[in-house]
């Protein structure tokens, strides 16, 4: 059903805290397993390994006996199973993105030295600053859909002028596609970055800078952290292209990497882009609203199982952060829905109309009594 013919979610009322809704979910899925975490993991890794073992001893065989007898062939062999190769092993690592992101959240392991040990590592392996985007992923956490305080996909509030004018100006299909491309592909470095998409501030904005308005005093240790383990990371790429090559490099970690920024931007947009769910001015806002202003797609069975569920649990994740992954599919399939009944937002259609009705209709957000929808 499309989201426009659903009705927009309603404000949660205020009697509707996390303690009533918890004390209605069995309290062993609040638990962290550090071993059925760590089992993740390896399944994550040994999917990595198994994908280049592939690509290595069957797939470039081939491309090269195809190459030997035509070299146009040969080419297009070759761009067809290095863009599959990124494809898969992008998945595989966003699996594990994931899993460095259940560290940030506390959510890995009992232990927080083990989950900073495990995510500094595994995050700094795909070029995010392990602890600077725990810590701003953690204010958009605390601040979900609050229009002054949240640190991500903020929408721009527009008066009834300035709406005007957005309406008579509209972009063309083409146009859109490639906006959504640029998004995809520059989103995630322009946020780390730049602090694309989110809050704005009087000083600059970024994930490197220990003074960054994003981090407090007593979190700048943190950030100085983040930025060594990308600098060892860095010296490890340069070193691989001194040994193997830039080619052999971009091909083997550059174009899974694309991959991997390109999953991640895809779905925290669409998590908190819908014309369903509402954001808050600080009078109206309060911590379940904003937990409950998100949006679980369905992704198909593959995907889901591939990246976690990180995209299907994501209603119960903004409720209970440092709930395991494993546990929050479960606690959203058998308890979360008839515990909050019309407030819950899902979607399941195709990837692609999910994703072009975000885009074209979830721009600004037009006043209305201090709850504020995205303009049509």
């Amino acid at each position: 059903m499309p989201a426009k013919t659903v009705n927009r979610q309603e404000p949660a009322p205020v009697a509707m805290t996390t303690q009533k809704i918890r004390d209605q979910i069995p309290s062993h899925y609040f638990k962290q397993n550090h071993w059925k975490s760590t089992g993740y993991l390896l399944r994550d890794l040994a999917q990595t390994a198994v994908t280049v073992a592939v690509m290595w001893y069957a797939v470039l065989p081939v491309v090269a006996a195809a190459a030997s007898v035509n070299s146009l062939v040969g080419g297009v062999a070759a761009f067809v199973a290095w863009n599959l190769y990124a494809f898969v092993q992008g998945l595989n690592w966003t699996g594990i993105w994931v899993l460095a992101h259940e560290c940030g959240h506390r959510a890995f392991s009992p232990s927080v030295a083990v989950n900073d040990a495990f995510g500094i590592v595994l995050h700094s392996a795909l070029l995010v600053p392990y602890h600077s985007w725990r810590i701003s992923h953690g204010n958009h956490h605390k601040h979900t859909n609050h229009l002054e305080k949240d640190t991500v996909f903020v929408p721009e509030t527009v008066d009834k002028k300035q709406l005007a004018v957005r309406e008579a100006v509209s972009e063309s299909p083409i146009a859109s596609v490639g906006w959504i491309v640029v998004m995809l592909t520059l989103g995630w470095p322009g946020y780390l970055l730049a602090n694309m998409a989110g809050q704005k501030y009087e000083k600059r904005a970024n994930h490197f800078e220990p003074t960054s308005p994003l981090f407090r005093i007593g979190e700048r240790p943190d950030v100085v952290k983040s930025d060594i383990g990308l600098i060892v990371m860095l010296a490890a790429l340069g070193f691989a292209v001194a040994e193997f090559g830039a080619a052999n490099v971009a091909l083997w970690y550059g174009m899974p990497y694309l991959w991997v920024n390109a999953w991640l931007v895809f779905i925290t947009y669409l998590q908190h882009s819908d014309v369903r769910i509402p954001h808050y001015t600080p009078d109206n806002w309060n911590f379940v609203r904003g937990a409950l202003s998100t949006v679980d797609r369905d992704f198909g069975t593959a995907i889901n199982w591939w990246l976690h569920h990180i995209n299907d649990s994501h209603v119960v994740h903004h409720l209970f952060s440092t709930m395991p992954f494993y546990n929050a599919i479960e606690v959203t399939r058998k308890h979360i829905k008839p515990i909050v009944g019309e407030y819950y937002v899902s979607d399941a259609r195709p990837l692609r109309t999910s994703l072009l009705e975000s885009w074209t209709n979830c721009r600004v957000v037009a006043p209305h009594e201090g709850v504020m929808y995205f303009k049509q």
